[in-house]
């Protein structure tokens, strides 16, 4: 208002109280012109009462109560939203708060991360003692390790994010032109987020000769594995169930701090429990975006879609691919599991060249395409990103976010399982 002080010639003033004689939180009057009879336009349907008066009172019919001016033994008589005169602000900054939402977060994904890796063992060693050629089978071993996960862990991590605050992303529509061309982005950084994995191993590696850094423990099951277990265990099961942990539940739990936080802690999470360097890269970038979509689309559908179709790209089409080359010695290359090795394979029969190479330039053809529209995207101005209810300052989010005991149990677990996957 002070900006607009010479706005009618004569000087307008605006007054606030603070409970000034009444008990009662922050209010607010406007005072236009004294002696002036003179409306500021937001006013100007108003009714002017005691005209004439150095003491003036406008009557807003949109509010009902008299707007009083600038009186010296006058009260105010409206009662102003709590931030102000019609400009929401943040509540203020809780460090204590903050820290303690992102603590019970964490220690939800850390259960879950616990049963996974000490349930799944203790199972996996009973059936070894108990039962050791069923453990030679590919789907036995296969549901001893996912099962404990998701019938248990999933289960207690639900139940222990149930009552944090949640904020349930607006509902959008997107046509099927903005569903295709977000797979196809997805899919890019998907495959990028893959091969910068696989050098940062390969790095280590010439460091570190012992290392397994460069190894993909899924890439390897893929090509030894059974394909009707690997539709069922990660085309059809994983995806729904990670993203309804990692993005509905988690998604939903961090959107009160804005969409930054959400997509950039969703993915770290994301890619952290995954428990190797290689496929915990990329699945933090792939991470992300499903975490920006669903903030966009507030459709979990859609990012289960995402989710299902990538992982049949990645686990049994080439495998679907590689079998119906019949070339001899493939099915021994393909349950050696060695990647280096089936690419020299590949590399020397024509039949099977064409196959996989075929799908090598359909995976080249998406990546350059999803390049493409993101760049697009971006120089349009067509990515969103909204602020939260709260507000972290800069100076204080990296520790408010991940210096907390739930979220420190949670990165060290995981970090741990990749420190003995890399190097055990």
């Amino acid at each position: 208002m002070d900006g607009n002080n010479n706005q009618f010639g004569q000087e307008n003033r605006q007054s606030v109280y603070f409970g000034a004689d009444s008990g009662q939180g922050n209010e607010q009057s406007v005072y236009f012109g004294a002696g002036s009879g003179q409306v500021n336009p937001q006013y100007e349907n108003s009714q002017n009462v005691n005209q004439g008066s150095g003491n003036q009172q406008y009557y807003d019919p949109r509010y009902g109560t008299p707007q009083y001016g600038y009186q010296q033994n006058a009260a105010p008589q409206y009662s102003f939203p709590p931030y102000g005169f019609g400009i929401p602000q943040p509540p203020v900054f809780n460090e204590r708060k903050a820290k303690s939402h992102f603590s019970r977060i964490g220690l939800s994904y850390f259960i879950f991360w616990l049963v996974a890796i000490v349930l799944g063992n203790f199972i996996a060693v009973v059936m070894y003692l108990s039962f050791p050629e069923a453990m030679d089978n590919y789907f036995v071993s296969m549901m001893v390790a996912l099962l404990p996960m998701y019938l248990v862990g999933a289960p207690l991590c639900m139940l222990c994010i149930n009552n944090v605050e949640r904020e349930k992303p607006r509902r959008n529509h997107w046509s099927f032109w903005q569903i295709v061309g977000g797979f196809i982005v997805g899919y890019s950084l998907m495959y990028l987020g893959s091969w910068i994995g696989s050098y940062i191993g390969l790095l280590i590696e010439s460091v570190l000769p012992d290392a397994q850094a460069s190894t993909n423990n899924v890439q390897e099951m893929v090509l030894t594995g059974e394909m009707w277990v690997n539709i069922i265990a990660m085309v059809l099961i994983g995806p729904v169930v990670e993203e309804l942990l990692f993005r509905k539940l988690l998604c939903d739990r961090l959107k009160v701090y804005g969409d930054w936080v959400t997509i950039i802690v969703t993915g770290i999470m994301f890619g952290a429990f995954h428990g190797n360097i290689t496929q915990g890269i990329y699945a933090c970038m792939f991470g992300m975006f499903l975490a920006y979509v669903y903030l966009r689309t507030g459709n979990i559908f859609i990012t289960i879609g995402y989710h299902v179709t990538a992982n049949f790209m990645g686990s049994v089409l080439p495998l679907l691919l590689l079998n119906s080359s019949a070339v001899e010695g493939l099915e021994e290359v393909l349950e050696g599991g060695d990647v280096y090795a089936v690419s020299d394979f590949v590399s020397e029969h024509p039949e099977a060249f064409l196959m996989y190479g075929g799908y090598i330039l359909l995976v080249f053809g998406l990546m350059l395409a999803g390049i493409v529209i993101m760049i697009v995207t971006v120089a349009r101005g067509h990515v969103v990103i909204n602020r939260g209810r709260y507000s972290i300052p800069s100076g204080k989010r990296f520790t408010t976010i991940f210096v907390n005991v739930g979220m420190i149990l949670f990165l060290i677990g995981c970090f741990a399982e990749v420190i003995i996957n890399t190097f055990c």
